[in-house]
């Protein structure tokens, strides 16, 4: 029988995301794995690994929040901004003034504007930028829009400077943190960088490879991924129907149990506690009165085995 579920594995430096998922799928001999987000090899942190049917809740899973801790190093430019890169440009860093970091924090607060970096997963006519950064191709990238919520000075030590981001999913705290040394004068990259929260997913709750050798994992059930949908309970008798891709009619919920919705808002569908699909609905609580028993409610979008 598939394992089912969710597991935060705590990411190792020099590996890759993918190949976290190989290693989790070999140790506990599952066929279907994936992650939720890809972190670079040489981070560490927080990596969702979602077993079998629960791949299909990524696109569903609220994971708009991040949460890290980097340290910078003033001085030395690297082509990747972090310490994986070869240097393109050094020079010599005068100590600088608590006071002179934290107006520079300041300025990256709120919404702000982020070319994403060659070397990153993004695609261009479906090849990978970091494999046309790796045959010194150079293309334009348009800036996007990521949310920084909270940037924290955690250590000063000349010339290394901690700090903790919380930011918007999309953000590049390598670009972040290049960015942030540019505009104190002397440029820098990144040494470490640990995820350490991706949506409801904590690093408390995360375990190591090597936990997960040793059968010490705990999967998270995929109604309590989706906590950021609303629930919906259906009969054994609807939830068949689900099954045998039929969409849900008015008549087949139990609307003195039912939470409020709006029409487009997407719902977990469940059958005493067990995920039975994720449904979009077709109109909202409020209108309901105006269709007939008959009437087309929820359109199922994922339906889970």
């Amino acid at each position: 029988m598939e394992m089912n579920g969710i597991v935060v594995v705590d990411k190792d430096k020099g590996i890759t995301s993918q190949r976290i998922v190989t290693e989790v799928k070999r140790i506990l001999k599952i066929k279907r794995a994936g992650h939720t987000g890809t972190l670079d090899p040489f981070a560490t942190g927080v990596l969702p690994v979602c077993l079998g049917e629960a791949r299909k809740v990524i696109p569903f899973l609220d994971d708009n929040i991040k949460e890290y801790k980097a340290v910078l190093m003033l001085g030395i430019e690297t082509d990747t901004m972090d310490a994986t890169g070869s240097v393109v440009y050094e020079s010599k860093v005068k100590r600088l003034a608590l006071s002179d970091i934290l107006d520079v924090f300041s300025k990256y607060m709120g919404e702000t504007k982020q070319i994403p970096p060659m070397f990153s997963s993004l695609k261009k006519n479906g090849v990978r930028l970091y494999d046309l950064a790796r045959k010194g191709i150079t293309i334009t990238r348009q800036p996007r829009t990521v949310f920084v919520e909270q940037l924290k000075l955690l250590d000063y030590s000349h010339p290394f400077i901690s700090f903790f981001v919380r930011c918007s999913r999309g953000t590049y705290v390598r670009v972040l943190g290049s960015d942030i040394a540019t505009e104190l004068g002397y440029g820098g990259h990144l040494t470490e960088l640990r995820r350490l929260r991706s949506g409801m997913f904590r690093i408390e709750d995360s375990v190591s490879i090597e936990d997960i050798k040793s059968g010490n994992l705990r999967l998270v059930h995929m109604t309590e991924a989706l906590s950021n949908i609303n629930e919906i309970s259906v009969t054994g008798k609807v939830a068949v129907q689900i099954k045998e891709g039929k969409r849900i009619r008015k008549s087949d919920l139990d609307w003195a149990q039912m939470r409020r919705f709006e029409a487009g808002d997407k719902l977990k569908i469940c059958e005493d506690r067990r995920l039975i699909c994720v449904a979009q609905a077709l109109v909202g609580t409020n209108d309901l009165y105006k269709l007939e028993n008959r009437g087309i409610v929820l359109k199922p979008l994922r339906v889970f085995n």
